[in-house]
Formats: structure tokens, C-alpha cells, sequence
């Protein structure tokens, strides 16, 4: 609607503000679906999840790009200011792009939330846990 400002003119403030309620609602429930495994998605897991995250590495790498909080906070900034210029004539133009680069990010968490036992990153960040390849015993 900033893009091409003869449209907002014909689009009523009621529908902004039901595109705006409608967005509040959806975060809700990307936040909320989160918090527990529902077995849509464990349906919709592919039967070689491996082979298929191999492909994905790209938007892995994206997905940790914001566990730098330097990276975080200026991508922030970034967001921000573009908000500032959407009323500009030219500034709009940024601001649709940075609103496609968050879009870009929503699909890259989705993507990472499905196959995030077989992100690379994730798994060798730590958190996974190794058998001891021989039985340890205990002289006493």
C-alpha cells in the first residue's frame, strides 16, 4: 500500500486495522504452536529429514545468524529506520525490502523449527550427546 499510495485511498482504515489484529493473532499462535510438538508437523516430517536438512544449510546458517546480539540489535535498527522512511517517496522502496528480508526470516524459522534435530548448528553447538564408544568401568 506504500508502494503504490492510490491504493490506500481505496482500502477502508477498518481493514488496516483487521490486517493488524489478524497479525497480532497469527504471532500469537506461531509463539504458542512452539512450545509443544503437535502431530500435524511430525506428519509432515519428511521420512529422510536428514538428506533434506543437508540442503537447507543456508537457511540454518541464516536461522543463527541472530544468536549474536551486535547482529540482533542492528538488524533491529535496521528494521526500525526503514519504518521511519516508509513515508518517503524512495524510502518506501527500502522499506518494502527490509518488510521481504523479515519475510525471508519467517520461512527460514519455520524451516529451522521443522528440521531442528537435524540442524548442524544446533546439533554440534553442545547440546548433543555423545555415548562413550567402550564401557566405562570403575576401579575401586
Amino acid at each position: 500500500m506504500t508502494i503504490i499510495p492510490a491504493l490506500s485511498a481505496l482500502v477502508p482504515l477498518a481493514a488496516l486495522f483487521a490486517l493488524v489484529a489478524l497479525t497480532v493473532f497469527l504471532a500469537y499462535a506461531v509463539l504458542s504452536h512452539n512450545r509443544q510438538l503437535c502431530e500435524r508437523c511430525v506428519r509432515a516430517l519428511p521420512l529422510d529429514a536428514a538428506s533434506v536438512a543437508s540442503r537447507y544449510s543456508l537457511r540454518f546458517r541464516v536461522a543463527h545468524l541472530f544468536e549474536s546480539k551486535l547482529l540482533a540489535g542492528s538488524y533491529l535498527a535496521v528494521v526500525l529506520a526503514s519504518a521511519l522512511l516508509s513515508t518517503h517517496p524512495i524510502g518506501r522502496y527500502g522499506w518494502a525490502a527490509v518488510q521481504a528480508t523479515l519475510a525471508y526470516l519467517l520461512f527460514v524459522y519455520v524451516t529451522h523449527q521443522r528440521l531442528q534435530p537435524w540442524c548442524p548448528q544446533c546439533r554440534n553447538g553442545g547440546s548433543e550427546i555423545h555415548a562413550p564408544a567402550e564401557p566405562v568401568t570403575i576401579n575401586s
